[in-house]
């Protein structure tokens, strides 16, 4: 059950990331802001989602025993979120 807990703690570095990315990102400021308010929100809300997933796995686990595997896809899930996220906003300050 620890390891549920500490999966949304992973996109903390998302947005350490993002935040070196767009300061050393070479483009228009309002295009930097653009991607730091979307990235953040969405990196955020995954993060929300994220937890909310960890506490439900954690509490199916302590009730149940099982399913270990299936609560880690849930997660994975809700963290591929973030990922897109990061790679989405790279891609537009690169462009």
């Amino acid at each position: 059950m620890i390891a549920f807990t500490g999966a949304p703690l992973t996109q903390i570095i998302y947005g350490f990331l993002l935040m070196n990315f767009i300061k050393n990102a070479s483009c228009e400021p309002g295009l930097a802001l653009g991607v730091g308010i979307f990235g953040g929100l969405a990196i955020g809300l995954s993060a929300l989602n994220q937890g909310k997933c960890s506490a439900a796995a954690s509490d199916a686990l302590g009730a149940t025993g099982k399913g270990v595997a299936n609560y880690f896809i849930v997660i994975g899930i809700a963290e591929t979120v973030a990922l897109f996220t990061l790679v989405f906003c790279l891609l537009i300050l690169n462009s």
